[in-house]
């Protein structure tokens, strides 16, 4: 039966340190016998120092025990002889001194090995040391072995080649050690048990009695994510320049047709412009016809004394001014859009708006400072068709308020007046163009020229208290560098 290596370690100190005290104190019952008082004495260091050695924490009590044995023997085999106890009871003192000073030594270097030995054991990288002249592994921790393969004590005192094979690369490893004590972040192959090559980041220190201490961090799964990553990242390139290639042929295509599309536009930008100009003389000279129709039947009409005559007269006049009407919608509605939205001043623009109706003893109040716009160029035109649509069918109106309300998803613009307001069932209606009859083209056009921009136009008011228009501009079509307050009824 095989004894374990700890097993005999301790039987060794055990019989080591009983031996030296038999030693001790057979050497001092002699000498004492035989009057010898000088020499004894000395024997005692080895166990004390053997024992603190091996049992640091027991050291103090071995050495008062061990001391007291020799105080003892001195004076029982000296019959109390005063120098002979004095001298022994400073030896007894000396012992104890030795003993509680090299306990404490040893007990703090046995902490320090307990310490490096747990980080040994359970650092997360692999740490073994070897020796340099025979290249034989004196320890492994339990991480490193589990890496390769192997049980920790399968790996002790056997050479570095069982776990490093490559010949060249242990050479050169070795070779490095020898010009310098410390290498670090070395990539090396190591084999695992079953014959599997990994790599490893080594880093070697060479410590005093030739033992080199390595930690070893198996880097393969990175290694080889690092080649997948390389491999993606080339595969990533090739795609992006051959994308690239394509975007530039689709670029040079597309700018070929931006330029065709360039030339087809001033094409029909040059055409539009003619016909503009085209429809505006036609309209002009239709107008002029018109004008001179007027004033032709104007002109029957104090001639003639016929009562259906007269009828028949007034019902074209009537005709001729829904032409005339119609013809001048026409010239505003052409307008629409032809020019690119630009941010109006909203308070300027409701002035300019209504400094061009006859307002008589209306008294129009504006709350909208700090306010602008992003809207057609036509913006004046719906701020006049809501004013002049309030004086002309509002009948009591005497007031007109512009305020603003702000809310999460944009601002309000509200148009109040104190008129008869807009019956329940003409609110949606009076935006179309079918009740042009009744109101005119204004409103409709003003919904119009709002929508370009996605701004909208609805009436809210209550009926026989008077008109309320709300014009709704959501975010990124307004600036406000004011805050406004709420809106109240006019």
């Amino acid at each position: 039966m095989t004894i374990p290596v700890t097993v005999r370690y301790r039987i060794f100190w055990t019989t080591t340190i009983i031996l030296s005290i038999i030693v001790a104190v057979s050497t001092t019952v002699y000498s004492l016998t035989q009057g010898i008082y000088d020499v004894f004495p000395f024997l005692y260091f080895l166990p004390i120092i053997l024992f603190v050695n091996y049992y640091p924490s027991r050291g103090v009590i071995f050495s008062i025990s061990l001391s007291a044995v020799f105080l003892m023997l001195v004076y029982y085999f000296t019959s109390f002889d005063p120098n002979l106890v004095a001298v022994s009871t400073a030896w007894f003192v000396i012992f104890v001194t030795i003993g509680f000073v090299t306990s404490s030594l040893a007990e703090g270097f046995r902490e320090e090995e307990r310490k490096y030995r747990e980080i040994f054991e359970n650092s997360q990288a692999g740490i073994f040391t070897f020796d340099l002249k025979t290249q034989r592994i004196q320890e492994i921790n339990s991480r490193c072995a589990q890496i390769l393969g192997y049980g920790r004590n399968d790996l002790i005192n056997e050479e570095l080649s069982r776990i490093f094979p490559d010949p060249e690369g242990r050479d050169l490893f070795i070779s490095r050690l020898h010009k310098n004590a410390e290498i670090g972040d070395i990539e090396l192959i190591f084999r695992r048990r079953e014959g599997e090559a990994r790599q490893f980041l080594v880093s070697a220190s060479l410590s005093p009695g030739n033992s080199v201490i390595c930690s070893a961090i198996d880097i393969t799964e990175r290694k080889l994510a690092e080649l997948v990553i390389h491999k993606a990242r080339e595969d990533l390139e090739r795609k992006v320049k051959e994308r690239s290639e394509e975007l530039i042929r689709a670029n040079e295509g597309l700018k070929a047709e931006i330029l065709e599309r360039k030339r087809f536009e001033a094409t029909l930008q040059l055409a539009n412009r003619k016909l503009n100009t085209l429809s505006s003389i036609t309209r002009h000279d239709i107008l002029n016809q018109i004008t001179a129709i007027m004033m032709y039947v104007s002109l029957a009409e104090e001639l003639v004394q016929d009562p259906t005559l007269l009828s028949y007269l007034k019902r074209i006049e009537q005709t001729t001014q829904m032409i005339q009407k119609q013809i001048r919608f026409a010239r505003d509605y052409e307008e629409l859009g032809i020019s690119s939205p630009r941010w109006h001043t909203i308070d300027a623009t409701i002035s300019k708006a209504v400094s061009g109706l006859e307002l008589g003893n209306v008294r129009v109040e504006k709350d909208v400072e700090g306010l602008e716009v992003y809207a057609d160029m036509l913006l004046e035109k719906v701020f006049f068709n809501i004013v002049d649509n309030a004086l002309r069918h509002g009948q009591r109106v005497t007031k007109i308020r512009f305020s603003l309300q702000e809310a999460g998803d944009g601002i309000t613009i509200f148009c109040e007046d104190n008129g008869v307001g807009v019956p329940q069932n003409m609110k949606e209606g009076i935006f179309k163009r079918e009740f042009y009859r009744n109101t005119g083209y204004g409103l409709f056009l003003a919904s119009e020229i709002l929508g370009i921009t996605g701004l909208t136009i609805g009436e809210t008011g209550e009926p026989g208290l008077g008109a309320r228009f709300e014009i709704r501009v959501p975010k990124g079509t307004y600036r406000l560098s004011k805050k406004p307050l709420s809106a109240n009824p006019a």
